[in-house]
């Protein structure tokens, strides 16, 4: 298998800087990273500007990560009010890659703007893997799917924000405006990860439109084989139409922990090991029909 040579480009200004370990130690463990950009206004951060909006924080505190894990920070001046120019900066910086730069062959995108699904069909139609990370509550379906894979990251702007608020602002002056009480999904992402964990127990992790997906292709991969239906062939039928069906997203560290973990929800189907020929400690993974 080829090694996977990585160029890391984000838009600083559409995620939280709290994910930036999560961004690097994810790509890290998938290959060589040869390219770490990061693209902002950074004027935000001067002068009189600084503590004026969350926003500001959230570039200061990019600022802060990309000097810890050495990153290449970009100007990208925003020459109206209210409209930042950082994802035509990418954009050009993406196809300065790609062109001058041949010999990297994944892409990773962190952004949340599905302006950039055309940057992202675009890399793909010149046979680039294209991994896309974003927050699951901004990230529309439309954009997670353009790419080849779309990791989940675990810390949205809004909650970064509004904790950067708090503690630059004065908490007395912000609970005089607000209570977290009273803001929707205002708990903090840990707090939201383990409410998720207690999960009635056949209740699917996944969304219903993926889980009648899932059934459809196990059922076709049962009649195809006439009796299984590998965990290999499941994962990567699922890939292919759900980009962000991915072991990451759901805490699991690999395919069979992650249809093992979906198994309660799909009561229909057990869970089946076959040992591989002469080779004693290897196994292949796979779901055949209960029997009733």
């Amino acid at each position: 298998m080829e090694e996977k040579r990585i160029a890391i480009l984000i838009d600083a200004e559409n995620v939280s800087y709290k994910n930036a370990t999560q961004i690097i130690d994810t790509m890290a463990a998938k290959g060589t990273i040869v390219v770490k950009t990061i693209v902002a206004d950074w004027t935000k951060i001067t002068g009189a500007k600084k503590g004026t909006s969350g926003r500001s924080y959230q570039i200061e505190g990019w600022r802060k990560e990309a000097n810890k894990h050495s990153m290449t920070a970009t100007q990208a001046f925003s020459y109206v009010s209210g409209k930042n120019t950082s994802d035509i900066q990418l954009t050009i910086i993406a196809m300065k890659c790609l062109f001058e730069k041949p010999f990297i062959n994944t892409f990773c995108l962190v952004s949340n703007d599905s302006d950039f699904t055309r940057l992202t069909q675009e890399l793909r139609e010149n046979n680039k893997e294209v991994i896309g990370m974003g927050d699951r509550n901004k990230a529309i379906q439309e954009f997670v799917n353009a790419f080849s894979e779309f990791i989940y990251l675990g810390e949205s702007m809004d909650d970064s924000e509004k904790e950067e608020l708090s503690q630059n602002n004065g908490i007395d002056s912000l609970n005089n405006d607000i209570s977290k009480k009273d803001i929707p999904n205002s708990k903090p992402v840990k707090a939201r990860k383990q409410q998720a964990k207690r999960t009635p127990k056949n209740k699917s992790i996944i969304p219903d439109e993926q889980l009648k997906t899932l059934i459809d292709i196990i059922e076709t991969a049962i009649e195809d084989t006439q009796g299984s239906a590998l965990y290999s062939v499941i994962a990567s039928k699922m890939k292919k139409q759900y980009s962000d069906f991915v072991p990451e997203n759901y805490e699991c560290k690999n395919t069979s922990a992650l249809i093992t973990k979906i198994l309660p929800a799909i009561p229909q189907y057990v869970e089946h090991r076959e040992s591989i020929p002469n080779n004693p400690n290897g196994y292949i993974m796979m779901l055949k029909r209960k029997n009733i």
